[in-house]
């Protein structure tokens, strides 16, 4: 009760967030896309919208896209909608990222990732994903101020 009553530090804003499962949507059709990050999300949001500003063409070379949402905004023409990322959940340590990620993956079924399904979990971690489901938990990454409303 002490805890609750007498917390003085202010919590961090959604999109300051360390080692967190995110979806992208995009803003042209229901497409969307799951992520994760150990570092400040708003760094890894500023990585992919430079990714969907250019790709990376090497002369000589096939064009290569550095991320599923990327590839997505420059072989459609869609405007991805990254006002509108959800910060799924977080972790209190990075090495339950993956395994969160992995279940963002397998439950939301993201059109935007490039690997068309999540890669085969282990039966014991599978027990577990109705769990994982619960704990997500969409809440905006970029929540609107008092100013712009």
């Amino acid at each position: 009760l002490r805890n609750l009553l007498t917390r003085t530090k202010t919590p961090p804003k959604p999109e300051n967030i360390p080692n967190a499962i995110y979806e992208i949507p995009c803003g042209d059709c229901p497409g969307t896309y799951c992520g994760q990050t150990r570092r400040p999300l708003h760094k890894r949001i500023a990585e992919h919208q430079s990714f969907t500003r250019r790709a990376n063409n090497i002369p000589g070379e096939e064009l290569q896209y550095k991320s599923g949402v990327a590839h997505h905004a420059l072989t459609t023409g869609h405007r991805i909608a990254f006002e509108s990322t959800s910060i799924l959940t977080s972790a209190q340590h990075p090495t339950q990222l993956d395994l969160l990620e992995h279940a963002a993956i397998k439950i939301r079924k993201p059109e935007l990732n490039r690997m068309h399904s999540a890669p085969a979990i282990q039966k014991p971690w599978a027990i577990v994903l109705p769990d994982i489901e619960a704990a997500f938990r969409p809440r905006p990454a970029f929540p609107p101020s008092i100013t712009d409303t």
